[in-house]
C-alpha cells in the first residue's frame, strides 16, 4: 500500500483566507495623510493601487511594486540626503595652515557636507524607523500583500 505525502502543517484553515484593503476611499485618506491635501489626485487610480501591491497579492497577476519601490527608495534616499546636508550643525573645522599659503575653496554650499555621513544617513532611513513611520500613516491597512504560509 502506497501512503499519501506528509500532510501541510504549516497550513491553518482560520487564516485561509487573508483579507486585503480593497477600498479605494480607505487607500485614498491613506494618501491624504501621507501627502497632504489633495494628496490623493497626484496618481492615477492604477498608480496608487501599484505603489501598495506586493508581488505575493494575486500570485502577481495584477500588477506590483517592485519598480516603484525601486525608484521611491531613491527618491527618499536623496531627500534624506538633501536634509542632512540642509540641517546640519557641525562647527567649521578649524582652518589649516599651507605652507605654500593656499586657502581651500569654500562655499556656502558645500557647508553642510560634513553632517552627510553614511552612518547617519543609515540611522535616518532604518527599517524600524520607516515601518514606524508607514505605521503612523496608516499604510499598513492599505498594503495588498500575502503571507506566506497562507
Amino acid at each position: 500500500m502506497r501512503t499519501q505525502g506528509a500532510p501541510n502543517r504549516s497550513f491553518r484553515p482560520e487564516h485561509a483566507e487573508f483579507q486585503v484593503n480593497q477600498d479605494p476611499g480607505k487607500l485614498d485618506r491613506a494618501y491624504i495623510r501621507v501627502l497632504g491635501t489633495d494628496g490623493d489626485k497626484l496618481l492615477t487610480e492604477e498608480v496608487k493601487w501599484l505603489a501598495v501591491t506586493h508581488k505575493s497579492f494575486d500570485h502577481g497577476r495584477r500588477g506590483f511594486n517592485d519598480r516603484l519601490s525601486f525608484l521611491g527608495k531613491r527618491i527618499v534616499e536623496l531627500q534624506a540626503s538633501l536634509h542632512m546636508i540642509a540641517a546640519s550643525t557641525t562647527t567649521p573645522e578649524p582652518a589649516l595652515v599651507d605652507a605654500l599659503g593656499r586657502e581651500p575653496f569654500k562655499h556656502p554650499a558645500l557647508e553642510g557636507l560634513a553632517g552627510l555621513t553614511q552612518q547617519r544617513k543609515e540611522a535616518v532611513l532604518d527599517k524600524k524607523r520607516t515601518a514606524q513611520l508607514a505605521d503612523k500613516y496608516g499604510m499598513v491597512g492599505v498594503m495588498r500583500w500575502k503571507p506566506k504560509l497562507v
